[in-house]
């Protein structure tokens, strides 16, 4: 009997202690709420009063109601463009109620090439004929951002299928994935970094797989938005001693900064200007003898550095041209060999065709590959003609 009371008193006691909990934070949550009209009622008399905005954004954030804190903050902005506290506020509100999605581009289309397989003028071995070759191309880039673990997280699938009848070895596929958290690290700073992996098929057959790890930069400022990507991975070729392109290369690290800025307006009110340089550490074994010079070549063993860049302007409402060039300089280690290459392009694309988010476009461009190898030197004149949609 004495056990029973004992109980019994017990669950009486923390029956009161739940409902004393249970009071408190109605209670509370009952003042915050009042807090939260009084403040209403107060910036309705001065709704240009900053302290009023920021401690009313404040206590709608403390009770879960992110729509009501991002009004405030908006009202902050439009009187008190540069108030940090503000912009911090309405950018990390934004971003968490904005909803997730789903976005994939394609491009598919056909490239004709003087010169598919790079081949030197000074070849012996083939004919012009020989050279030029058409092929048939897609490009799908799938973007997913989604909530995961409370975080917003990013994925991307990025497949490239590319197929040469007249000259089958050249055929080649690619299947990369990416994923990782996105971390918002000023009001338009962005920070994501990822894990990726990839797998590549030249010829019908496995051509090399890798892994890497990035870190990308997204931000916006002055009329400009800019990214900047470090990626170092880990890449393994696989031996194959049955295609015309036998494998030299094998495996090891590489390392790479890649980044772009968009500026648009830049002359005019239709243009916009885009540049991506990049640089480029590889060292990857796998050592071959060059007799045109006369010393040992290890192709995946290089630095290079480069740009691309393209000046875009919109013509009318659905016609765009494009001019631009791709520049690289490449410095083999180990070895004399130096390449300098030079890709010119001039483009036009018509926008919104078949009704659709459809756009055709008709490029050319001139492939220079400058080099003190003098079988690896060549140029060659190339003409495309793609669909790009999104979905």
């Amino acid at each position: 009997m004495a056990a029973r009371r004992t109980m019994r008193r017990v669950g009486q006691a923390l029956l009161l202690a739940v409902s004393m909990i249970a009071l408190s934070a109605g209670v509370a949550y009952a003042q915050q709420a009042a807090d939260l009209d009084s403040l209403n009622q107060q910036i309705i008399d001065n709704p240009q009063d900053v302290a009023l905005n920021l401690s009313y954004a404040r206590a709608a954030e403390a009770q879960g109601k992110p729509r009501l804190a991002l009004v405030a903050y908006e009202r902050i902005l439009i009187n008190d463009p540069s108030n940090e506290e503000a912009r911090r506020g309405y950018e990390r509100i934004r971003r968490q109620i904005e909803p997730g999605y789903t976005i994939a581009r394609l491009e598919v289309g056909a490239r004709w090439d003087s010169n598919a397989l790079n081949a030197s003028d000074d070849s012996f071995v083939l004919f012009t004929d020989d050279r030029e070759a058409t092929t048939y191309y897609g490009k799908l880039l799938v973007a997913n951002e989604s909530e995961f673990m409370n975080r917003r997280w990013r994925s991307l699938l990025n497949i490239d299928i590319e197929q040469t009848p007249d000259l089958e070895d050249l055929d080649y596929d690619f299947v990369g994935v990416e994923t990782g958290p996105i971390f918002y690290a000023a009001p338009h700073l962005a920070a994501l970094p990822s894990i990726g992996g990839g797998a590549a098929w030249l010829g019908g057959d496995l051509y090399f797989t890798e892994v890497n790890l990035n870190l990308m930069l997204e931000g916006r400022v002055t009329g400009a938005s800019y990214w900047a990507r470090a990626r170092a991975g880990f890449r393994d070729y696989d031996p194959n001693e049955n295609s015309f392109f036998d494998t030299v290369t094998e495996n090891g690290p590489y390392v790479e900064l890649r980044a772009g800025v968009t500026k648009p307006h830049l002359f005019f009110e239709r243009d916009t200007l885009l540049v991506s340089p990049f640089v480029r550490w590889s060292d990857i074994d796998g050592t071959v003898y060059s007799f045109s010079l006369f010393d040992e070549l290890s192709p995946g063993k290089y630095f290079e550095y480069g740009a691309d860049v393209n000046y875009n302007y919109q013509i009318s409402d659905h016609v765009q041209a494009s001019v631009g060039a791709l520049y690289r300089e490449r410095d083999f280690r180990d070895s004399i060999r130096e390449d300098t290459y030079l890709s010119p392009q001039a483009s036009v694309t018509v926008q919104s065709v078949f009704n659709c988010s459809c756009d055709v476009r008709l490029q050319y461009r001139y492939r220079d590959n400058d080099t003190n190898d003098f079988q690896s030197d060549y140029n060659a004149d190339q003409v495309s003609l793609s669909l790009l949609t999104r979905f």
